[in-house]
């Protein structure tokens, strides 16, 4: 197991314990299960769709940054919108505390190659935005990811303005799969684990 793979073992325990489901009092938020995401994200790695380099990814809907943080081993820029300010702010002290968490591991630390922001990931004004903040523009998004809510308005948003060959990572499906005007589907399963899906734009 190297180095990497041991962080996004560690990154995932930690968050094990920070979920949100549709029960409770925060039941308006769902994240990502980062034990299953894991094997999405080496799928993509050994299929060649990543590069530290130069791979730009954009979170649509980043929450916590939970996914954001995960991915920064393996992209030049892991970008990250979220339309609820407040959500956003758990971003940066649970940034430093799994950083504390990774030392403590003996494990590689979070990559300064994250940057979060909020905005409604729709709306032009947010893109612009994001290419303030990061240096990246909409159009050179490299994987667009996105858990199911508002997959359909993300889909026909890439499809208008992302560039040709541009990747769509929708997260939350089982065996119904949407088609998207604009995209084919790349990898129905991706990582083998029946919950995430890999478009790409024609």
């Amino acid at each position: 197991m190297n180095g990497k793979h041991k962080a996004l073992r560690a990154i995932a325990r930690f968050f094990h314990t920070i979920r949100y489901g549709y029960e409770g009092h925060e039941g308006y938020r769902k994240s990502t299960d980062l034990f299953k995401m894991i094997p999405c994200v080496e799928d993509l790695k050994n299929g060649g769709l990543l590069d530290p380099h130069t791979t730009s990814f954009l979170d649509l809907g980043c929450a916590d940054g939970r996914v954001n943080l995960m991915m920064s081993y393996f992209v030049r820029n892991s970008i990250g919108i979220e339309i609820d300010e407040e959500i956003l702010k758990e971003f940066e002290p649970r940034r430093a505390a799994l950083n504390r968490f990774l030392k403590d591991q003996k494990l590689q630390p979070i990559p300064e190659t994250v940057h979060l922001f909020s905005g409604d990931s729709l709306k032009p004004q947010t893109h612009e935005k994001m290419k303030q903040v990061s240096g990246v523009p909409l159009q050179e998004v490299d994987l667009f990811y996105t858990y199911i809510i508002l997959h359909d308005l993300f889909g026909e948003m890439i499809a208008e303005k992302a560039k040709k060959g541009a990747l769509y990572l929708v997260y939350g499906f089982s065996q119904i799969l949407p088609s998207y005007e604009g995209m084919e589907i790349l990898i129905p399963d991706v990582g083998s684990q029946g919950i995430a899906t890999l478009y790409k734009k024609t």
